[in-house]
Order: C-alpha cells, then sequence, then structure tokens
C-alpha cells in the first residue's frame, strides 16, 4: 500500500482508477461502500459490507490498465488452490473471499474481495513504549510471524517481491472494540478540479485507519498477529507474464540493484526479509540511505567486496572504496568503516546468545551469491526462530504494554490500557 493519504486526481482517467463514493455498490448490490481503508500505487482499497453476510470486508479496485494483466488474482487464485489449514503459514497470508469484474467510466477494473485487516506496521507501533521501539518479546513475535508467511508462499513457488511494512498488516482483534467506529467518513474536495468529471469522483476520502488513528493500532497490538497482502509485484514459477522486478530499492539485493532482475525471486525475497526482520526488531534500517550508492556502501562495509560483474557494474565504486575496498575517506562520509552482522545486532541486545543467533541467521540471508541463501523454510528451523521467537508465538503469551501518549499519524490519543505482565 502506499503511504499517502489521498490518491492523486490525474490518477482518475481513462485506463486509471475508478471513482468510487460512500454508499456505491458492487457484484449487483452484494457488496457496498462504507469507507476507504487506503490506496496503493495502481489500486484503492474500500470498507465494504457483504449483504449476503453483513460482514465487513475489504474490496481492492485496481486501475482498469493494471486490470488487463491480473497477477495479484492468479496468485491469490493459486493460494486458494494449495491452501492448506495444517500449514502454521496459513494463518499469516491474506485470503481472498471473491473476484469480478466491474465496468465504470475509465474502463473495466479487477475488483478482489478479501478478508477485512487492521492498519499497517508502517504505522509508528513502536512509539507505544517509552523505548520507542518494539520490545523484544513483540517484535520477535512478528518475526516470527513474519517468516512462517514467506516460508508458506515459497512452498507454493510464489516470490511475494514487495516486502515492505505497508504489506505487512495486523489483524483485528476478536471481537473488535464497539467503541472503534468504522462508518464515520473524513472527506477532501480540495484535490479535485471544479469542474466536475464522469472519470473523477467527486470527493476523495482519507482512510478510516488514519482517522482511527492508535485507537485501532493499540486494539491490534494486544496480542498481535500479522498477515502478509498485496501480490502485484509477485513471481509463480513458470509465471508467463510477471511483473518487473519493482521492489523498493532498500529492500533489494545487489543483484536487484546492480541488474536487471526480470522479476522477483525467491532469493530476493530472502533478502528483503532479512532486511524487514531489521527493521522489526530495531526500528533502524540494516542498510541505511535511500540511495543505490549509500546502499551497496553499506553492503561493501557489511559483507565486503561485491563479487564481479557486480563490482563493474557498480559506476560510482570509486567514490567510496578503492579497488582494495578500502574505504575513500570523504569529509561527508561518516560510515566509511567496516562492520558486521554481529555488531549491528549488539546495538540492539546485549543477550551473548540472541547476539549469536541473529548473526548467524543474518548471515545465511544476506548473502551476495543468490543460491546460497538460506532457504525460507531452513529459517523456521533456525536457532532463532525456535529459542527466541516460538516463545512469544502463542495464543496464551501476554505481551508487555505501557499507559502512554503517543501520536500516530497526526493523531494524539491515550492508548487503551492494558494489564501489563
Amino acid at each position: 500500500m502506499s503511504d499517502s493519504v489521498y490518491e492523486y486526481e490525474e490518477e482518475y482517467e481513462p485506463g486509471g482508477l475508478h471513482p468510487v463514493h460512500i454508499g456505491d455498490t458492487f457484484a449487483d448490490g452484494r457488496y457496498q461502500v462504507v469507507n476507504k481503508l487506503g490506496n496503493g500505487y495502481s489500486s484503492t482499497i474500500w470498507l465494504v459490507r457483504d449483504s449476503t453476510s453483513t460482514n465487513y470486508a475489504s474490496l481492492k479496485i485496481l486501475e482498469a490498465r493494471r486490470s488487463e494483466s491480473p497477477t495479484e488474482l492468479h496468485v491469490l487464485e493459486h493460494l486458494e488452490a494449495t491452501f492448506d489449514a495444517q500449514d502454521e503459514g496459513s494463518k499469516h497470508v491474506v485470503r481472498m473471499l471473491d473476484h469480478f469484474l466491474h465496468q465504470g467510466p475509465n474502463g473495466i477494473h479487477l475488483c478482489i474481495v478479501q478478508e477485512l485487516l487492521g492498519p499497517s506496521l508502517a504505522l509508528d507501533v513502536k512509539l507505544f513504549w517509552a523505548i520507542s521501539y518494539l520490545p523484544e518479546s513483540t517484535s520477535s513475535r512478528l518475526v516470527g510471524q513474519l517468516i512462517l508467511a514467506v516460508a508458506y508462499l515459497h512452498k507454493r513457488g510464489i516470490a511475494q517481491g514487495d516486502l515492505h511494512a505497508g504489506n505487512i498488516l495486523l489483524c483485528l482483534p476478536s471481537p473488535l472494540d464497539p467503541d472503534i467506529d468504522f462508518t464515520t467518513v473524513v472527506s477532501n474536495t480540495g484535490e479535485l478540479p471544479s469542474e466536475p468529471s464522469p472519470h473523477k469522483p467527486r470527493y476523495l476520502v482519507e482512510p478510516v485507519t488514519q482517522r482511527l488513528g492508535s485507537d485501532l493500532l493499540q486494539s491490534c497490538m494486544i496480542k498481535p498477529y500479522i498477515k502478509l497482502c498485496d501480490f502485484s509485484e509477485s513471481y509463480m514459477t513458470n509465471m508467463v507474464d510477471p511483473p518487473k522486478f519493482g521492489s523498493p530499492h532498500i529492500l533489494r539485493p545487489p543483484e536487484g540493484i546492480l541488474t536487471k532482475l526480470p522479476h522477483a525471486t525467491l532469493e530476493s525475497d530472502i533478502w528483503a526479509l532479512a532486511v524487514a526482520i531489521y527493521q522489526l526488531l530495531t526500528s533502524g534500517g540494516l542498510l541505511f540511505s535511500e540511495y543505490d550508492d549509500s546502499i551497496l556502501e553499506d553492503m561493501v562495509l557489511t559483507l565486503g567486496k561485491l563479487p564481479e560483474p557486480l563490482w563493474s557494474k557498480w559506476a560510482n565504486r570509486a567514490c567510496f572504496f578503492d579497488e582494495e575496498v578500502n574505504p575513500v575517506i570523504q569529509a561527508f562520509n561518516i560510515k566509511a568503516q567496516t562492520t558486521s552482522f554481529r555488531q549491528k545486532v549488539r546495538g540492539w541486545t546485549r543477550d551473548e546468545g540472541k547476539i549469536s543467533a541473529l548473526a548467524a541467521m543474518f548471515e545465511t540471508m544476506a548473502r551476495y551469491d543468490a543460491q546460497s541463501r538460506s532457504r525460507a523454510s531452513e529459517l523456521v528451523q533456525s536457532d532463532w526462530m525456535t529459542n527466541y521467537c516460538r516463545p512469544y508465538m502463542g495464543d496464551d503469551v501476554i505481551l508487555p504494554t505501557e499507559r502512554r501518549k503517543v501520536r500516530v499519524n497526526r493523531f494524539v490519543i491515550d492508548p487503551r490500557v492494558l494489564n501489563a505482565p
């Protein structure tokens, strides 16, 4: 999902997004729009009520042009065809409930109905704690669930391809707190042209998760469960026309930065998973910066010289290293010193057992040689997963919380007072 609160007005055009208003119905009246959940880079996501059950669901409406090559639908259909409730990873991957085509003023749109989930981990969940990052028990629980989700996908030949925090959603608690109001709508007409157009909505809607802010987030963090979603950038074995590799650069392995990967791979997922895990545990970056050269510099400082032909493909390497991989000291360069996964992890915990287990796992995941990276199934059996994640993953585990006034996405709300152990 996108970090933007509102989609852009120019996205509403023939071939683009479908204009949606509160109260609109889809699939011959079965689904009625109640509120907006969010927007992606080529879709909008809406809270709908299913008239056949009165339950809430999530309705994702793709751009008309993206509906012609429905990668996500193919992946979701494969997941439904191979669903295995006995596999613990199945609980951490979103499920499709329905799909259909909808004719609108901008074209024919693929619509995907999925189970309703909560906010994403892109929100500042760490701000509920005075230490400004997740307690080890909570972050270890989420990391374990994420590993299970990726292993479940990889077992089915699916590379997710976009493992950023915005695609990791928290499950809503059951029963849902009755004080949490999904129905109040916040709209905005300031981004739209004054002249009405059949191709554009009359108003834009703020995502309900934005308005509910920390109230909803705190409810989801009592006993957090996550589900991985959004397969628009995914690849499946033998996929005929896969989407181009589109992962954010901070999540890309070196071959994804210096060469043109035709699509996501299981191996690129493992690298991205290492970055995502480190971010969940420490609220920091395994590799810092959004710029390719700086990301590559971090890689070399941590893992050593890039193998050929990658080293030669890095056009600006001389600005950072000589050919013997000695850092070129520059006035603005505050990093230019070698490090290791063990040193990186030591900044998060002083427990030597945890340091050894986590560093060892990272060393098998973030390798230059893609084929030598760990398989997701091996991560499930790793020392880190077994001894430091699973103890916090049970349904009966009580996780620490705090009474704290926090700011989450512009809203300052007193979080719910929970019983701490």
